[in-house]
């Protein structure tokens, strides 16, 4: 019985120890997977002829009023000079629940771009919000918080100035409203957001730079 049992426990030993070792090799290949979709991601927005730092490493977390917080705020830069910033927000206001998008907007406050990157909205209806699947975001492109003005960036069936998506209402608000409050953050932190601390993936998750909004 004891020479099983010490059996059986080199067997967990070893098999502990295979398991650790597989964990070890494929860490960084899994990490490295992840960073370069990620960038290409960030890429459909700012193409990586229109930037020379770190994209992946020049970023900052910060809390965004109506999202779930903390956001996770790339820079692109040029020379040292102010590109673009991208943020990538949650908001919990799908139909569905939340939805995540990436939101670039120029050192102006114009928006560049907006791409959804995950949401459980309803196949045939919510997920017109994907580009592959309709033009509808591209309305975002060259937008900012003063044209049209704040009170103004809504659905239009609930008076505002966006394009309503046919039988998604809650879906279309959701993501006008997490552009919306992308740019409040961005009117309400212009002088400093190209100037904070980027932070590496260790700070990111523990003390995130609140934003004033």
């Amino acid at each position: 019985m004891l020479k099983t049992l010490l059996t059986l426990g080199l067997i967990g030993l070893l098999a502990a120890a295979l398991l650790s070792s597989v964990h070890l090799a494929t860490r960084d290949r899994i990490a490295s997977e992840q960073q370069r979709q990620a960038l290409a991601t960030l890429n459909q927005l700012v193409p990586e002829s229109g930037y020379d730092n770190e994209l992946i490493e020049d970023r900052f977390s910060a809390w965004i009023s109506g999202l779930s917080s903390p956001s996770t705020i790339y820079r692109a830069r040029m020379e040292s000079e102010p590109v673009a910033l991208l943020a990538d927000v949650t908001t919990p206001d799908g139909y569905s629940g939340d939805i995540r998008l990436l939101v670039g907007i120029e050192p102006d406050g114009e928006v560049i771009g907006v791409r959804i990157l995950e949401h459980r909205e309803t196949p045939g209806l919510g997920d017109k919000i994907e580009l592959k699947r309709t033009d509808w975001l591209r309305q975002f492109t060259g937008k900012s918080l003063g044209a049209p003005p704040a009170e103004a960036w809504a659905a239009d069936r609930r008076g505002g100035a966006f394009d309503t998506l046919s039988s998604a209402t809650i879906t279309s608000a959701a993501v006008i409203g997490a552009v919306r409050n992308v740019l409040a953050w961005y009117s309400a932190n212009r002088d400093n957001a190209f100037e904070l601390e980027a932070q590496s993936s260790a700070s990111s998750s523990g003390s995130e730079d609140k934003g004033k909004q």
